[in-house]
């Protein structure tokens, strides 16, 4: 049995879709029983939990949700991190997974992963007495960043696919406080929940074949590998070169019905066995619904999800083919603001991180001349002083 884990901040209600496709890529490549775990907090609608619940359904796995909050000492304390808006609080729930997942070991999945390997090849890694498994981030040009935060460029790893030992992780002494005082002392990060990790765990942890966290580029070879798509390229980005694969996954998920027009035409007559009664004529009422049972969240959802009612045949065809032109068109301008705003974001860093550099350079320059002018300054006086104790003892001796 595989635990999985996928953390949830959805504002504007995208989000989960992704997330469904993560599963559905999961899925498609695994053939063992998967147990999911969605932490997620508010912004997880019924509607989006719903969905999630079919999918899982439909390939016959499990979930569990788990409604959480960050604890207030660790929400006073990230308040004081610079980035904690850009990533928002919601990263820091794989901080927590100790705490809010029983289990003895879960897999940590980002959304913007795809999984096109068996997923139990990565749950089969020993990890003995290590605290975690993953792969060294594959970022570059970021020692100057690491050494900053008094991290090894040579163990840093990313986060994006995590395996968790998490029964080692509880016997570490005080592995809470630690995450709390690498926030306290380092507010300037810019990667809270990845730098966070590195600090408490990159003294002891299993390094694992890049092909279980490979950063995607454009001639990447996606056999048996888990890609990440980390950055501002994401693969249900339209122009993404990889887009394709997306909307194949999406479409094993019940996001895809919203893209997908109805059929209108009569189905064709199934041939039915003489013992299997047909349908019930129609001066039989129905049977009135079972009533809906709340179950609580951190339980199992065992129940099959509620079939969509199909629609009646005489709805008009071009009724369902503007409805998708409308949609489509309000997904991609909604895809190409993301984009916008996600490629503003990424300038204003780098420039952020140019200007920090640039006035560093200058407050060295100024120090190395305001200790050469100390220098200088010392030497003439001490000059000063030899010529006046010489004078002092002419005078001396002419008197």
């Amino acid at each position: 049995m595989v635990d999985l884990v996928l953390t949830i901040n959805d504002k504007d209600g995208s989000y989960t879709e992704h997330a469904g496709v993560v599963l559905a890529s999961v899925f498609a490549n695994t053939q063992q029983m998967i147990n999911v775990h969605i932490v997620h907090d508010d912004s997880l609608s019924e509607e989006n939990k719903l969905k999630l619940t079919q999918l899982v359904d439909v390939f016959h796995h499990n979930i569990f949700f788990y409604h959480v909050s960050i604890p207030w000492d660790m929400q006073e304390v990230a308040a004081g991190v610079h980035k904690i808006d850009y990533w928002t609080m919601a990263s820091m729930y794989r901080l927590l997974l100790p705490i809010i997942i029983q289990a003895d070991r879960v897999i940590y999945l980002d959304c913007d992963i795809l999984v096109n390997m068996d997923i139990n090849e990565l749950w089969s890694i020993d990890l003995g007495e290590h605290y975690l498994g993953a792969v060294l981030d594959q970022g570059e040009n970021l020692l100057e960043y690491f050494i900053s935060l008094g991290l090894s460029a040579e163990l840093y790893f990313n986060s994006g696919v995590i395996l968790f030992q998490l029964n080692n992780i509880r016997g570490k002494e005080n592995w809470y406080g630690e995450m709390l005082d690498f926030l306290r002392n380092y507010p300037t990060m810019t990667m809270p929940d990845q730098d966070i990790l590195n600090a408490v765990y990159s003294s002891n942890y299993l390094q694992m074949d890049q092909r279980f966290n490979t950063f995607a580029h454009s001639d990447l070879d996606l056999e048996n590998k888990i890609v990440h798509f980390a950055g501002d390229n994401k693969w249900w980005d339209i122009n993404s070169p990889n887009a394709p694969i997306y909307n194949n996954y999406l479409a094993m998920t019940p996001w895809a019905r919203e893209l997908t027009p109805v059929p209108v035409s009569e189905p064709a007559p199934a041939d039915i066995p003489a013992d299997i009664p047909a349908e019930p004529p129609a001066d039989i009422p129905a049977e009135p619904p079972a009533p809906e049972i709340q179950l609580p969240e951190t339980s199992v959802l065992e129940n099959p999800a509620p079939e969509v009612p199909a629609p009646s045949p005489d709805i008009p065809v071009k009724r369902h083919r503007r409805k998708r032109r409308r949609t489509l068109r309000l997904i991609r301008r909604l895809r190409r603001r993301r984009m916008i705003r996600a490629k503003y974001r990424s300038i204003k860093r780098a420039r952020l991180i140019k200007h920090r550099y640039v006035k560093r350079k200058a407050l060295q320059l100024r120090m190395r001349k305001l200790r050469a002018v100390r220098r200088k300054r010392r030497y003439v006086i001490n000059q000063l002083s030899l010529k006046k104790s010489k004078y002092t003892r002419k005078r001396k001796r002419v008197s």
